[in-house]
């Protein structure tokens, strides 16, 4: 076999594979009606020939991802077909699917560098890494220089992003929710998202209580953060019993003298940990992808005091999607779709679809049998 010759002054090996600094990333969820799956978002990279002598023949760049989990699943949450006569203790659930495999030839023409860039489908999930499931990229570029040369590879981690909020100035819409009970009416505003840049989630909250009853003596908001794997069988898709964390709860206490009429703007932290912060418990923004699923919710708890009656507290729940904004890029790449432009350099904020039905297919349809062990 004939090895590769390289500058011993310079200790480069024969080729080099650079991938582009700047995030890749999709705006919105994988859905074919997604007003922004048609930018088409590319992993840019670069090839680098450092040894002149070598006349390569054949170079292809392989992009692949594959999506996993791992979890050992308490017997009671599996189906009959998995259980099977097991009443007590845990099962492992252990399964690996592909999520895609992209390929692409570059020519050698001689040049020092060959630039290229890779479309990517707007259906992938997002990388993520979790103590049960993970889903990873990588991209692999194979070179051959001959019969008397063995393929030489070089292969490099890619991590891939969703946002559900294109940038600062998107329009989040609002939840109306509203309802009533007995002596107590009560209306609820709830964004349908939130950045994790804004440091908070605020919603709006209006009541008519009546005083001769009860009054209200405190609201109690807290953000939860909903866990849950699925796994797939031939008979269908299957969810565990969701993990929940609940972060730090706010108290709110309305003004003595506020009325029914008032608006009163309660106001919840978003635990985000920053080099400069550290946070014992971060909060994770929202995922989906074959075996895990990363939602969110606000809990309201409306407490009352009375002289006369024992009121038990009100509990209200409001799903909410945590996002973040893509981050900003120096370079003019464009590894990822921008931020929609404003016409005639304008401020004008940019809407976006909440409402849409999450991964079109959805994944569970491309998942095989997970691989069951005790």
């Amino acid at each position: 076999m004939r090895r590769f010759t390289t500058d011993s002054s310079k200790h480069l090996p024969p080729v080099e594979l650079h991938v582009d600094e700047a995030p890749v990333y999709f705006i919105g969820p994988a859905s074919r009606d997604n007003p922004m799956s048609h930018v088409r978002t590319r992993l840019m990279g670069k090839v680098v020939f450092n040894d002149p002598k070598i006349k390569w023949n054949r170079i292809t760049l392989q992009f692949v991802g594959k999506a996993g989990m791992d979890i050992q699943a308490p017997v009671q949450a599996l189906p009959k077909e998995l259980a099977g006569d097991q009443q007590q203790g845990t099962m492992r659930l252990d399964s690996t699917m592909p999520v895609c495999k992209i390929e692409k030839e570059l020519i050698f023409t001689g040049e020092k560098i060959i630039d290229f860039g890779l479309h990517l489908p707007t259906t992938l999930p997002p990388s993520i890494r979790t103590r049960h499931a993970y889903v990873e990229y990588t991209l692999a570029a194979n070179f051959s220089a001959g019969l008397l040369f063995k393929k030489y590879r070089i292969q490099k981690s890619v991590i891939l992003c969703r946002h559900y909020l294109p940038s600062p100035s998107a329009m989040i819409p609002c939840v109306e929710y509203n309802d009533a009970r007995e002596w107590f009416e009560w209306s609820t505003e709830v964004p349908k998202a939130v950045a994790v840049q804004a440091g908070e989630v605020v919603i709006a909250f209006r009541w008519s209580v009546e005083k001769e009853q009860v009054e209200v003596d405190r609201l109690e908001l807290t953000l939860e953060e909903i866990e849950t794997y699925r796994f797939s069988t031939k008979t269908g898709v299957h969810n565990l019993p969701p993990m929940i964390t609940r972060f730090p709860t706010t108290v709110y206490h309305p003004p003595s003298f506020s009325g029914s009429s008032e608006t009163h703007f309660i106001r919840s932290p978003l635990p985000i940990s920053t080099p400069a912060h550290k946070v014992p418990l971060s909060i994770r923004t929202h995922h989906f992808d074959p075996f895990l699923d990363i939602s969110h919710r606000l809990r309201l708890v409306v407490h009352f005091r009375s002289a006369n009656l024992k009121v038990d507290p009100l509990n209200l729940e409001y799903p909410i999607i945590v996002t973040d904004y893509p981050a900003e890029s120096t370079s003019a790449s464009s590894s990822g779709p921008p931020a929609p432009p404003h016409p005639g350099g304008s401020d004008e904020a940019v809407s976006i679809d909440l409402d849409l039905p999450e991964y079109t297919p959805r994944y569970e349809i491309l998942t095989t049998t997970a691989i069951i062990s005790h």
